[in-house]
């Protein structure tokens, strides 16, 4: 365990509790936690956002005391949100912590659509950052590749003006629409954070269509009746065989 202070030693409990969690100090938790000194893990009341201490937890990039505090049964009663609505999947994308959203994703895949009062969800956030994991796991478990932020902005919108290569590319194969158009009327291609993002977004579209029509124009050929090899082919009449002629 860290060295405490004095002064430290004799904040009360939930303050205490507050600042273990930043200084990344799982003992000292443990420790409250263990001897009853602390009567709600959530602690809400010491943070000014209103953030439980998962929230914490996860903004500082504290995966074991995320685990140790999900394991106690932090979010069993109630999903951590603050007063802008913000959840911890938001909370984590937004601060690049990839891991514990997917973690926590994994335990309330629920949540992984939830939207703060601005329209932002896990999912913008995660474009923005290219956390691509996160995206991967989103769409698998039926995330909307197209979910639109309070301004109309979509995904896309955000991979592309926070040039985001790789992100752009994987939302693309997912079906993401370059085509759509936000509030104020433009397209993630006019987002673009530099000419070289428009013509990777216009490049990669097009060979991704491309790609799926090479597929459709297989499948079609691929599903035609075929001939039947038990049927031998067709002889020339008589009156069209070469003797006529002669």
């Amino acid at each position: 365990m860290e060295t405490v202070t004095m002064a430290e030693f004799w904040l009360p409990a939930p303050q205490r509790f507050y600042q273990a969690i930043i200084d990344n100090d799982i003992q000292l938790l443990k420790w409250l936690v263990d001897n009853k000194k602390i009567e709600d893990i959530c602690n809400r009341e010491v943070d000014d956002n209103g953030w439980s201490s998962l929230m914490l937890a996860a903004r500082y990039d504290r995966r074991e005391i995320c685990e140790y505090l999900l394991e106690l049964g932090h979010e069993e009663e109630t999903i951590s949100t603050d007063a802008m609505g913000n959840t911890v999947p938001m909370i984590s994308a937004k601060y690049c912590h990839e891991d514990i959203c997917l973690i926590y994703l994994e335990r309330y895949p629920q949540t992984m659509s939830n939207v703060n009062r601005d329209g932002s969800s896990a999912i913008n956030w995660a474009a923005q950052n290219g956390l691509n994991r996160v995206i991967s796991w989103i769409l698998d478990h039926g995330g909307n590749v197209n979910q639109r932020d309070i301004e109309g902005n979509t995904p896309l919108h955000h991979a592309s003006s926070w040039n985001q290569y790789q992100t752009v590319a994987l939302l693309l194969e997912r079906d993401a629409q370059p085509s759509l158009k936000n509030h104020k009327g433009y397209t993630a291609i006019e987002y673009a954070y530099s000419a070289s993002m428009d013509k990777h977004i216009r490049e990669t579209a097009l060979r991704i269509q491309l790609k799926k029509q090479k597929k459709q124009a297989g499948s079609f050929s691929t599903s035609l009746p075929r001939a039947s090899s038990d049927i031998p082919p067709s002889t020339p009449s008589k009156a069209m065989s070469p003797d006529r002629f002669k």
